[in-house]
């Protein structure tokens, strides 16, 4: 199996963190390569010093990390935690102060704040032991000599080898748990951009809908960068009759077909929106009433020209535009009631045209 596998094999307790436990074991194969090291460092005629207290806590080391496949989160954490406390004050007396083994404090503090799931105040309490705990040993090993015979070469690789097992151990924990905040957080967004889309969205067209539209208006009235605003109610013709002749499956594929064609044949910059029923909505920010009546017609036409097929039938159908002007009274309900009006008056003279 390689070691990658090994290290992310799931634990065997159920409902337990498989990430803190998989945090747990990258961090004691830190800690292993870098006692290993300063065993090898330190070795030599001074092994005879370090020997017994070596092979203890690496055996314990290799015990604890086979437990975080069979223990509860909780427990492998406190194990790693006093793990690391007692091999830190072993060391320190051993190795002398200025090979920085009270660094590996560090890992206790990070793993207090990002292992645990306790909540804030419990945490801030830990490290506030953490602290107590290395002002403790600042006072009384601080300064403290190796008791074997240590070079200043070695001194220095010690330093080194210590402090990045730490900076390793710092950058992989914040690394794996800041990677999975953030991926929380970008489905979160994701998650409520779909919403709002859904929210703001006509299911059967996929044009926006009457809400979005009230929403744009309003975004429209306070924007200072549009000159001129037109806006039409467009209907589809005798869409009763569709729906009666050829059933409403075949209707909503009607609906679906003008949809695609309107957005198709818009500017970019054209909002279409579901108003109701076969009604549509169509705003022209920074086009005057005129522009608007061009584009329509050329709308009118195209439409008029389609034919929609549906299970094997043949679909011709006609739509009616009423098209008005925005004059920025700040009641745009005022202008959608003057384009339903011209709408209602192409329905009375015939249908099938663009009324300004």
């Amino acid at each position: 199996m390689k070691l990658i596998d090994l290290i992310n094999k799931d634990v065997k307790a159920e409902n337990e963190s498989k990430k803190v436990m998989v945090a747990l074991r990258v961090l004691y194969l830190i800690v292993a390569v870098a006692f290993l090291l300063d065993m090898i460092l330190v070795g030599g005629h001074n092994f005879r010093i370090y020997w017994r207290g070596f092979c203890g806590f690496y055996a314990a080391l290799i015990i604890l990390f086979i437990y975080t496949y069979y223990s509860k989160t909780r427990i492998s954490l406190w194990l790693f935690l006093l793990y690391v406390f007692s091999w830190s004050l072993y060391m320190i007396p051993k190795v002398g102060w200025s090979a920085g083994m009270q660094n590996f404090f560090i890992l206790v503090l990070l793993m207090v704040f990002f292992g645990s799931y306790a909540g804030l105040g419990v945490k801030l309490i830990l490290a506030a032991i953490v602290l107590a705990a290395r002002v403790v040993v600042i006072l009384t090993l601080g300064g403290v000599k190796p008791v074997g015979e240590i070079s200043w070469l070695t001194d220095k690789l010690l330093q080194i080898v210590n402090i990045s097992a730490v900076f390793s151990a710092i950058i992989y924990v914040s690394y794996t748990f800041s990677k999975a905040e953030k991926e929380h957080e970008g489905k979160l967004v994701e998650y409520n951009d779909r919403l709002r889309k859904e929210a703001y969205t006509d299911q059967l067209t996929g044009l926006y809908n009457r809400r979005r539209a009230k929403d744009y208006l309003a975004d429209l009235n306070d924007s200072d960068t549009v000159s001129t605003i037109s806006l039409a109610i467009g209907d589809i013709d005798f869409f009763k009759k569709v729906n009666d002749t050829y059933g409403h499956d075949s209707g909503d594929e009607v609906l679906k077909k003008m949809a695609e064609i309107m957005t198709a044949s818009m500017r970019s910059n054209t909002f279409i929106a579901r108003w109701g029923g076969e009604e549509f909505l169509i705003v022209f920010p920074d086009c005057n009433g005129d522009e608007a009546h061009i584009a329509l017609e050329r709308l009118r036409r195209t439409i008029q020209n389609t034919t929609i097929t549906v299970g094997g039938q043949q679909i011709n159908v006609t739509m009616t535009f009423g098209l008005a002007e925005y004059d920025y009274s700040g009641d745009f309900e005022k202008s959608i009631k003057a384009a339903d009006d011209n709408l209602y008056r192409g329905k009375e003279n015939g249908r099938n045209q663009v009324v300004y």
